[in-house]
């Protein structure tokens, strides 16, 4: 189980998100725009966290930089429009015409490797 941070500035998806997760068994905090996912991140810590297209270029740079700030070891999945930038920092990238359970499958495939990155 993972400790996931989703932050979507659609709320459909965002729930949509949120469900597939919390039935694969993770733990997951919403955040519906930078505000709240910038306090989401000063105040726990999180294994993963996704960032939706929907988050403008600029506000997913700084995010994902504080991401890396406050934990070094929480992994970024983006989910990206073919033109999107500053994916540097991502750990996995998912295209926008995937689904909720492509979401599930990356946050699942991390945890995978960072267990056999210990175990290993």
């Amino acid at each position: 189980m993972a400790k996931v941070l989703l932050v979507s500035y659609v709320r459909e998806l965002l729930d949509e998100r949120d469900h597939v997760l919390r039935v694969g068994g993770h733990s997951t905090t919403l955040a519906s725009n930078s505000a709240e996912a910038f306090q989401a991140v000063q105040e726990q810590d999180f294994d993963i966290a996704v960032l939706g297209f929907s988050i403008p270029n600029e506000e997913r740079k700084e995010l994902a930089h504080a991401i890396k700030e406050a934990n070094t070891n929480t992994k970024i999945i983006m989910i990206y429009f073919d033109s999107i930038k500053d994916t540097e920092l991502a750990d996995v990238l998912v295209k926008t015409s995937a689904g909720a359970d492509s979401i599930l499958r990356a946050v699942n495939h991390i945890l995978n490797m960072v267990d056999q990155s210990r175990t290993g």
